[in-house]
């Protein structure tokens, strides 16, 4: 199993509406291999705040397939002329260990 962090560092005030467009139907709860999709949102600090997209897929084959989909492109359409955007990150993590509550 692979998590897919992306970190997005917006100016403060525009997470919540920038948190929005992840939540639309379609796009990549349809791609094979896909599990989840998480949307964290962190406190303001010194003018901005941070977004935490966490998607998580059966293997690094299927989290490839995403990014290299026309449906990718269609939905990141755009995203990089957003003027309330600071910066970005993208890191993966493969599963190693997992609890439940009560195990």
């Amino acid at each position: 199993m692979l998590v897919v962090t992306n970190t997005i560092k917006v100016k403060e005030g525009h997470g919540a509406a920038l948190a929005q467009r992840f939540g639309a139907a379609g796009g990549v709860q349809a791609m094979p291999g896909f599990i989840r999709m998480e949307v964290w949102h962190g406190a303001a600090k010194e003018g901005a705040e941070e977004l935490k997209i966490s998607t998580v897929w059966e293997d690094e084959e299927a989290f490839k397939g995403w990014t290299s989909s026309p449906t990718f492109r269609e939905s990141h359409r755009g995203a990089g002329s957003n003027e309330h955007i600071l910066g970005a990150s993208l890191d993966k993590y493969e599963l190693l260990v997992s609890r439940r509550s009560g195990e």
